[in-house]
């Protein structure tokens, strides 16, 4: 009976000894420890929440990674704009009007010379010969006249877009100075008495002061500059 007992606590401690020992000691809820999250503590916080961050602005200065083409911003270049100047445009388009107006109007007092029966009989004394035309004093109406018409066809280019129009506005110039002579002439003429001209002739200042204003104004208006990139213009 005591060999029995003695194979039984024999026995019973083999298999405690040759039981198996678990694999897995994390098994149960309690047995592991979770690693810590540093995912949070990596994102910045704001009052204790998490910010967002717009990073489409943010340059990338860390080492580019391989078969990766760097990302250069585009370089800044000053340029002159193309503008229209429609103030000078205005200004010769009127002077160019005054003109038209010109030819539908008495040029002397109490009479109904208009201006287009004053430039018919320039062409007559044309014709005769350039001496005749100078000295019947017919020449002054059809300069004011054409000057008028040279005027309004450089309005039309100050409108076109462009970098700068002071090569526009000195050809305007030029020809505003001669309907200016046009009219002095007359005026000295008849011994400086503005009693003995019609509404023709203040049309015909009208075309000289139109004429030097627009004149003026594409002269001395300075060109814009601007920033330019690849992308677009920064103004």
């Amino acid at each position: 009976m005591i060999e029995r007992l003695h194979r039984r606590r024999s026995g019973h401690r083999t298999a405690r000894r040759e039981a198996p020992f678990p694999d897995d000691l994390g098994a149960g809820p309690e047995s592991t420890i979770p690693p810590p999250d540093v995912s949070a503590e990596s994102e910045p916080m704001l009052l204790g929440f998490p910010a967002e961050v717009d990073t489409d602005d943010v340059p990338y200065v860390g080492p580019e990674p391989s078969g990766a083409t760097a990302v250069r911003e585009p370089a800044l270049r000053m340029v002159v704009r193309r503008r229209a100047d429609l103030v000078a445009g205005a200004a010769l388009a009127l002077a160019g009007v005054a003109a038209n107006v010109s030819l539908w109007l008495p040029w002397v007092a109490d009479q109904d010379q208009t201006g287009l029966v004053l430039i018919r009989q320039a062409v007559r004394a044309g014709r005769a010969g350039l001496g005749e035309l100078l000295r019947g004093g017919l020449w002054q109406p059809v300069a004011i006249v054409l000057c008028g018409g040279v005027l309004a066809v450089l309005g039309l280019l100050v409108i076109l877009p462009a970098h700068t129009h002071r090569f526009v506005g000195v050809l305007a110039l030029l020809v505003a100075l001669a309907a200016a002579a046009a009219v002095m002439s007359l005026l000295a003429g008849a011994d400086w008495n503005l009693a003995r001209f019609g509404f023709g002739l203040w049309a015909g200042v009208a075309v000289t002061g139109f004429g030097l204003l627009g004149a003026f104004k594409a002269m001395l208006t300075l060109p814009v500059l601007t920033v330019e990139t690849e992308r677009g213009a920064i103004r």
